[in-house]
């Protein structure tokens, strides 16, 4: 038997591929609005803040509270509500899921963002606004103890995990979670936005399918 111990529950949407017919009202005329939002709020604001970006620009938190985000934050909240939360071991609608905070990025030519977590909140979370996949990865990295030895890589046993966003990628992931961004070595500048959110009281499910996370392993080592 293998038993999985402690591992990170990252949700993955694709709203513009995979994930379009479950979710029509995020189209790409909708985030094509939403770029030109957070053009306006550049304007606005043009320094914006420096937290773990380097380069750039980020925007103050309450994005979330700007009438052409709204849709956004409940097709996020939903998608907490209706597949994250209830993989994690708690019945649908026995909780709720309030936003934290959240904000707007913008990355240009050279940018990054340095190793971070998101201290004080359950889960974080980004979605990429405007995005072809080549302005710079999204790598999450795994700080567990690790022992020197010679056994060699593997595709089992990571350092890492890294993804190449598109426009309409959503990830959420535990806030504890070491993630950073690769730098944008394009000259097209990468649209998203971030957040942190809590969950709020919420009922165990009563049958959890292998709730212990653990798995046979047949002759040829795959687990099942």
């Amino acid at each position: 038997m293998i038993k999985l111990m402690f591992p990170a529950f990252v949700c993955v949407k694709e709203f513009l591929d995979k994930d379009s017919e479950q979710y029509p009202n995020m189209t790409r005329e909708y985030f094509k609005i939403l770029k030109d939002e957070m053009d306006n709020m550049r304007k606005l604001d043009p320094t914006g803040r420096n937290v773990s970006n380097s380069g750039g620009w980020q925007s103050n938190d309450g994005i979330e509270s700007n009438p052409i985000f709204v849709k956004a934050y409940r097709t996020i909240k939903r998608v907490v509500a209706n597949e994250l939360v209830p993989a994690l071991g708690l019945e649908k609608n026995s909780f709720n899921v309030t936003m934290h905070n959240s904000w707007g990025n913008m990355n240009f030519n050279g940018n990054f963002n340095k190793p971070h977590l998101h201290n004080g909140c359950f889960y974080s979370g980004v979605m990429y606004i405007r995005a072809d996949g080549d302005e710079g990865n999204l790598v999450f990295v795994d700080t567990n103890h690790k022992v020197a030895g010679v056994f060699p890589p593997n595709p089992m046993m990571k350092e890492s995990e890294i993804y190449s966003p598109r426009t309409g990628d959503l990830y959420l992931f535990p806030s504890g979670l070491m993630h950073m961004v690769e730098p944008n070595l394009t000259n097209k500048t990468r649209y998203s936005i971030s957040f942190n959110l809590e969950v709020n009281g919420g009922k165990r499910r009563e049958t959890i399918q292998n709730e212990h996370l653990e798995y046979e392993v047949n002759d040829k080592g795959d687990c099942f």
